[in-house]
């Protein structure tokens, strides 16, 4: 069976909105439709996964390493690495909402997962675009319900505030995206990040302009700037810990990995691929490496002072995200390997982390540390479950974080740049990050709680952190296959880099003749 990379992502994209639309449509069918919503929602998760890594393999047709100027989409290893990133807390959250929104008043748990499923396909969209229209009409679908999914708890005043706070920073991240958007046609005529990329070095006049660099800078800072919000790198992070802590904590764990994971792969794709010409002449190395320093450190050393899991686990994220940056910063296969590598398996320790605490907050009614104080005594899963991902976003050995680390460090001590120096801070932050990783854990198992009764854990969540917990150890243990993923990806995206700049050249010359 042959698929053309144009119309993978729409088969993808169908599939998942047949499983939506089924589930609107069962939504009048009684209390038991929202065990048939989550059935049909997870299976059409699994299947979308299975999907992606098939055609990865080529079962269905050769993978497109460099797509066309005229496409609407990039169906290459870049899409499928966060394509299966985002489908796997996806589908994790998708196990766990039975049970979450169980007892909370004024929910309609099915109409949740209609919406995860809408989300799941404008992030999906998003992570294929190589079309700026295309883009940001993906980061809408993915954005409106995500806002829904924040204040699904309408009768909590902290999820309805989180729910306006993500709103009116999203709605921001989205004008400031669209600006630049703007700027970029008025420039070249043309809205296809390929196309974009020949367009720019030939000399065309708007109005009779012919030095246009400066417009064009403008756009880059508007890019920069609507995905550094929507990706929380600082000095953009503001928004997170109250959104994070306000949101119900399993759509926290949605927005922390599968929202940034969408965004990450057209922000680089627009960074390194549209802004490559010579026009704008781009060194990254510098301003990712300072944006990294600053992630990483503000992130942890704010984590430090918390007394909410859930904001130290929103704290956490922006660290994390500066340590995906290392890699950017460092440039070269292995940089790329290291970034990709660690958002795999960002996806799944943070993920698991937020799923675990969601599960513990719900049994003890607060988020606060002191209230997980001997939680380990009264229940078996999530706590384990949540240490196995604290300690793995750590980079305790051999968990699946500690790999995506090594080689993130690796890249920037080998890096042609000389980036010693931020791989020498990121293992400062490394080490800063375990004290309030083990802080957690030692509130759990070493600590005495104010109870010992026994806490209930229900099949959803204990199907989902087992999971999560499997993948974690399973690819500290094993991590060649996830590597070699990673380092597919990179190749390919390096080779969508080269071919670029070689049409760009071939372009300026043809021009210049």
């Amino acid at each position: 069976m042959y698929i053309s990379p144009d119309q993978f992502p729409l088969y993808l994209a169908g599939v998942l909105a047949g499983v939506a639309l089924t589930i609107v449509l069962l939504s009048v069918t009684g209390k038991r439709s929202k065990y048939i919503a989550m059935g049909l929602s997870t299976a059409g998760f699994a299947f979308a996964i299975t999907f992606i890594v098939l055609q990865a393999l080529g079962y269905f047709g050769t993978v497109q390493n460099n797509p066309t100027s005229s496409s609407l989409f990039a169906t290459d290893w870049v899409s499928y690495i966060f394509g299966v990133a985002v489908l796997l807390v996806a589908l994790l959250v998708g196990l766990t909402a039975v049970d979450y929104f169980s007892d909370v008043i004024g929910t309609d748990v099915t109409t949740f997962y209609a919406l995860l499923v809408f989300t799941t396909i404008g992030t999906l969209l998003l992570i294929f675009s190589a079309n700026l229209l295309m883009m940001f009409v993906a980061w809408e679908m993915m954005s409106i319900p995500s806002y829904v999914l924040t204040g699904f708890k309408k009768k909590d005043p902290a999820s309805n505030e989180a729910a306006v706070k993500y709103f009116v920073i999203s709605a921001f991240s989205s004008a400031v995206l669209l600006y630049g958007i703007s700027l970029i046609y008025l420039l070249t005529g043309n809205l296809s990040i390929y196309q974009i990329v020949r367009l720019m070095p030939n000399g065309m006049t708007v109005s009779g302009m012919t030095n246009f660099q400066p417009i064009g800078l403008l756009a880059l800072t508007f890019f920069v700037a609507g995905f550094g919000i929507k990706l929380a790198a600082v000095p953009f992070h503001m928004w997170i810990p109250d959104a994070y802590q306000g949101a119900p904590t399993i759509v926290s764990a949605l927005l922390s990995t599968a929202t940034k994971g969408a965004t990450f792969a057209p922000a680089i794709r627009v960074l390194f691929v549209m802004f490559s010409s010579s026009t704008f002449q781009p060194d990254w190395t510098l301003t990712f490496a300072v944006l990294s320093v600053l992630s990483m450190t503000l992130g942890n050393f704010a984590a430090l002072t918390q007394k909410s899991v859930t904001r130290i686990l929103a704290y956490s994220s922006i660290g994390q995200a500066g340590y995906i940056l290392i890699g950017v910063a460092a440039g070269g296969q292995l940089g790329l390997t290291g970034s990709f590598f660690h958002i795999l398996n960002y996806a799944t320790m943070q993920s698991c982390a937020f799923l675990a605490a969601a599960l513990i907050i719900k049994n003890v009614g607060s988020d606060n540390l002191d209230s997980f104080n001997g939680i380990g005594k009264r229940v078996a899963v999530a706590p384990m479950a949540l240490t196995l991902s604290l300690l793995a976003l750590g980079g305790f050995p051999p968990l699946s974080g500690f790999w995506s680390k090594f080689v993130l460090f690796l890249s920037a001590f080998q890096s042609t740049s000389n980036l010693s120096w931020l791989a020498i801070v990121a293992i400062i932050n490394s080490f800063v990050s375990i004290a309030f990783y083990v802080r957690i854990v030692k509130h759990m198992y070493l600590d005495e709680g104010n109870s010992t009764t026994k806490l209930v854990e229900t099949n959803g969540f204990k199907a989902s952190l087992i999971l999560a917990s499997a993948i974690i150890v399973g690819t500290g243990i094993y991590p060649g296959p996830l590597i070699e993923f990673a380092t597919e990806a990179a190749r390919s995206f390096m080779s969508e880099i080269s071919s670029t700049q070689l049409i760009e050249r071939l372009a300026f010359i043809l021009h210049s003749l």
